[in-house]
């Protein structure tokens, strides 16, 4: 009889105990949705074309752009509270004509501020782009400067300047800088932008129509204080000590700010 009560028991608690397990809820998955960079290139306040002759009056230049871009990576966005949210293998190549960059998904809820860093990681920068796809490609004009010891080139910025003492001439003194070598990785952190204007992402959120956080890139203040008469064509890592480089790296933290 006792045997047969323990028995009964037994079956009992493996019943309920197997019932329990079963009725656990899975937990249901982060709500996603897609973010993206909308960036446009500028000289002081005027939006810069391919070829548009810019009179900067705030840097007392004038100039135009032929080529200006820039690589992007290790990109990161921070929520409302802080959080910060990695965007993993984002790779961006910030070109004149396009403006919109998918950056991909990230959980939805309230962002406040972006970091990222002008050029690529080290880790990229020693593989030939032959073997690449997309950005990291080959590109022309090229972004590499010709072997994995030298890498990408981060940054590229070609065109005309006035040089005359009053900028009334024409533009045409040619200038062309290019910087890059793992010592030149710039990382840029936004300002937290205020709580009524976070960038807000849904579920709705898709490429089509991604939350985007809205930037200048003002190329008046990356050139400032470059003698384009003097200092006209410098590439690095060959020249990485001369005034010009040292000029436009430092200045590259304050290219940034958000669009009003």
């Amino acid at each position: 009889m006792k045997t047969n009560k323990f028995i009964l028991i037994s079956l009992v608690i493996t019943f309920f105990s197997c019932k329990k397990k079963d009725s656990t809820t899975p937990t249901p998955p982060t709500p996603m949705g897609i973010i993206a960079l909308h960036m446009h290139t500028n000289i002081d306040a005027t939006e810069a074309d391919s070829g548009v002759v810019v009179i900067d009056y705030l840097h007392h230049q004038k100039f135009q752009l032929n080529i200006a871009q820039f690589y992007m990576s290790g990109i990161v966005a921070y929520k409302s509270d802080g959080t910060p949210v990695q965007i993993s293998n984002a790779y961006l190549l910030k070109n004149i004509t396009q403006e919109e960059y998918i950056l991909g998904q990230v959980p939805a809820g309230n962002y406040k501020s972006i970091s990222f860093n002008v050029g690529v990681d080290a880790a990229t920068n020693g593989i030939n782009p032959a073997s690449q796809s997309g950005v990291l490609g080959i590109q022309n004009p090229t972004m590499w400067f010709g072997n994995s010891n030298q890498g990408y080139v981060f940054m590229n910025v070609k065109g005309y300047a006035d040089t005359t003492v009053m900028r009334n001439g024409q533009a045409n003194k040619a200038f062309a800088y290019q910087l890059g070598g793992n010592n030149q990785l710039k990382n840029i952190r936004m300002p937290d932008k205020p709580n009524n204007d976070y960038i807000v992402v849904t579920t709705s959120n898709t490429t089509a129509l991604p939350a985007e956080f809205h930037l200048i890139c003002d190329y008046g203040i990356l050139l400032n204080g470059v003698n384009f008469k003097t200092n006209n064509a410098v590439a690095t890592p060959f020249n990485s000590d001369s005034t010009a480089v040292k000029t436009i790296y430092n200045s590259i933290p304050n290219i940034f700010r958000y669009e009003e």
